[in-house]
């Protein structure tokens, strides 16, 4: 279950998970129960370029163009660190700069660099920028794009590219080695940026996967032959985008046939996750930002190793006597990969990348991993190898388990397969399967919670006895669900760190408002380096055009308040599983598990109405089944704490969802409500404002809760 091409595997096509306490009917794009034929037989590429061809930034909440921004602005870093290393410059004298004229030849070159140290950014599903944002940014000159223009065309191919990767993550191709994500990525990039027809989308798309790329790891993992992983999907993604615009024609049901991309890619189909939650659903903000340039599997680790860095102030290196890291089936199964090659100094960079034992020493020894780490004169230093070969990972079924709870890598994959994906997993590794989550785990409905919990634990031990350790449950900068991270933050500090104007940093802060004149200096500012002459770089024009049209739409139900309660619910939820053993109540009050029950299956009563109010339809809601002793027993009885935590997150994130696309005139929406006590005892009957009842949720509800939860975590323990 690593970041690279394994064999491929028997297709198991076992029914998808029945019913459960926890289970809904999978949705269609509208969020309503229903399969892929219901649209008429639409092919997913036509459903996806209908959709797509006439996506607006103002689709989309606010919160997703703020992870546009810093997408953009943390890959353009990205650029800037691969460029100024030893192998971007090389990238540069055989394929040019950025800032050449030709953007098909810009953007090739732009690729490899961007890709070279493993300093992107990646979502659910894929290492989406390579195409989604490199392709939009190298054609906006040519082409006369706006600040918003550009944000659209990021958007549209963000969600392309991570939905068809998605179908297929359950294959041989994960991460990197996904070449086929920037197929999508570079066709619904250039064509959303040229307002193509929804025609020209679709046989743009049959005809790029057609020819799909199959990444090779004797190449990937140990040469410089991975920097083409990205940029030779994005050259055939363009010339299929030249050939759809003059009349060639591709199969338009090229991934879902049997003979097609689907059945040829993945070891299970999932081509439910191409379209389910069209325009509800958003992939861009399932953003993990790094920090170091490196696999996400060992992003955790180094993490651990910089804070131990400050732990080890004044002991010799040669004192420490091993280093063990402790992780989850990816970081594990990563370095039983890069461990079958011979990775010393003179390595390639893709395998000092995949180098936990590498990383980790450098980062215990210098408090950093930086861009510089991965060329001479950093990787001659013997001091770094003779504490990498002290370096050993084993692998730990708890960070397993928070993996595959997650939304990424895999956990919204492995709950849209249900029963399917237990065979998967096991033929891949066992010890992964004997970690996974209840079958009936139903997908994530709504992303603005998402998750990547690739957690680590380092353990430095010296040779005076002493034993030091950190723990992480995830990386910095990774997708964290309710406790947030500073995206903005992180995207600018990387970008400044890596050499980048401070003016180009500000211009992405603002870039829905930004002339075309104003992205092309931001384009020229951005990625001037010693690559490229300055006579490309466009004058100075300070003046930021204002774009008049109102980019969100302010006529849905206000969330902040309820978002804010949960933001708070989930974080003293999480708190609550955080010990092993059962925590104690105050006398009077309900266990952990009570709480968390009740919580998750009340938010799937209330979801049950919003929908009920979205439709129009007389609404109503009984919480007799969340408070029903058998149904909350039935519940905390089949799961630990980590899944009663992990629904409360989703259910959470779908009631949220569906209030956020309910017209603010439907708060009026009278809702005929039955309350009962925990003995089944009617307290309330009548009927209560829609309104009312959300308010009541976020104000009263929810905090009582979350309260309840804070307390229990603070009271000592069972012995």
């Amino acid at each position: 279950m690593t970041e690279g091409p394994d064999r491929v595997r028997p297709r198991s096509r076992t029914p998808s998970a029945q019913d459960s306490p926890g289970s809904a009917q999978p949705r269609s794009e509208s969020g309503e129960a229903g399969g892929l034929d219901e649209h008429g037989g639409d092919s997913i590429i036509r459903r996806l370029a209908r959709w797509g061809s006439r996506l607006d930034l103002g689709d989309a909440p606010a919160r997703v163009v703020a992870h546009l921004k810093s997408q953009i602005l943390s890959q353009l870093g990205a650029a800037r660190a691969g460029y100024g290393h030893p192998l971007g410059r090389r990238i540069s004298q055989a394929y040019g700069s950025p800032l050449q004229e030709d953007p098909r030849h810009a953007v090739h070159s732009l690729s490899m660099a961007t890709v070279c140290l493993d300093f992107d950014d990646t979502a659910y599903a894929g290492h989406l920028s390579h195409s989604t944002v490199n392709v939009p940014l190298m054609y906006a000159s040519s082409l006369g794009l706006g600040g918003r223009a550009l944000l659209t065309s990021v958007l549209a191919a963000n969600e392309t590219a991570a939905r068809i990767t998605a179908a297929a993550t359950l294959g041989p191709f994960r991460g990197q080695t996904a070449g086929h994500t920037h197929l999508a990525g570079a066709v619904a990039g250039r064509l959303r940026a040229e307002n193509a027809s929804a025609d020209t989308w679709a046989h743009a798309l049959g005809m790029a996967f057609s020819v799909p790329t199959w990444s090779l790891s004797r190449g990937f993992f140990s040469t410089d032959a991975k920097v083409l992983v990205a940029a030779v999907p994005v050259q055939i993604g363009l010339s299929a985008c030249d050939g759809a615009r003059f009349g060639l024609t591709g199969p338009e049901d090229v991934l879902e046939h049997p003979q097609g991309f689907l059945h040829r890619f993945a070891d299970v189909p999932l081509p439910e996750e191409a379209v389910a939650g069209l325009g509800s659903l958003w992939h861009t903000e399932t953003f993990s930002y790094k920090i170091h340039p490196g696999s996400a599997y060992t992003s955790a680790a180094v993490d651990c190793a910089v804070e131990l860095h400050r732990a080890l102030a004044g002991v010799d290196q040669r004192d420490i006597t091993e280093v063990v890291v402790r992780g989850s089936i990816f970081t594990a199964g990563l370095d039983r990969i890069a461990r079958q090659q011979r990775i010393g100094p003179d390595s390639s960079v893709a395998a000092l990348n995949f180098s936990l034992p590498y990383n980790v020493a450098t980062a215990l020894l210098t408090g950093s991993l930086l861009p510089a780490d991965l060329a001479h004169p950093a990787v001659d230093r013997p001091d770094r190898w003779e504490l990498a070969a002290r370096v050993r990972t084993e692998h730990d079924p708890a960070f397993s388990r928070h993996a595959l709870l997650a939304t990424a890598p895999l956990g919204q994959a492995l709950r849209r397969a249900g029963e399917r994906a237990e065979a998967w997993v096991r033929a891949i590794d066992a010890r992964a399967a004997d970690t996974l989550p209840p079958a009936w785990l139903e997908p994530e409905t709504d992303f603005r919670w998402a998750t990547k919990n690739l957690g680590a634990r380092v353990t430095v031990r010296l040779r005076d006895g002493r034993e030091l350790h950190v723990e992480r449950r995830s990386a910095v900068g990774a997708a964290s669900g309710a406790e947030g991270t500073d995206h903005a933050a992180l995207a600018r500090a990387k970008f400044l760190a890596c050499g980048g104007d401070p003016e180009a940093a500000d211009l992405v802060g603002r870039l829905e408002h930004l002339s075309p004149e104003e992205v092309r200096r931001l384009v020229g500012l951005a990625l001037a380096g010693p690559y490229d002459d300055h006579s490309s770089r466009p004058p100075a024009d300070t003046r930021v055009t204002r774009d008049v049209r109102d980019i969100r739409k302010d006529t849905a139900m206000e969330t902040a308040a309820l978002e804010e309660a949960y933001t708070g619910l989930i974080a003293a939820a999480t708190a609550a599983a955080l010990g092993d053993r059962p925590s104690v109540p105050q006398p009077g009050e309900r266990d952990a598990d009570w709480t968390l029950a009740h919580v998750a299956l009340s938010d799937r009563l209330l979801a049950s109405t919003a929908r009920q109010v979205l439709a129009g339809d007389a609404a109503g809601l009984d919480n007799g089944p969340a408070m029903d002793p058998k149904a909350i027993e039935e519940l905390t009885s089949s799961v630990d704490r980590d899944v009663l935590v992990e629904l409360v997150r989703r259910n959470a994130a779908e009631f949220v969802g569906l209030l956020a696309r309910t017209p603010q005139n439907q708060r009026a929406t009278p809702v005929s409500v039955r309350l009962v006590g925990d003995q089944g005892e009617e307290l309330f009957s009548g009927a209560v404002p829609w309104g009312e009842i959300v308010r009541l949720r976020a104000e009263d509800h929810l905090p009582g809760h979350t309260g309840r939860l804070r307390r229990i975590a603070r009271a000592p323990q069972e012995s």
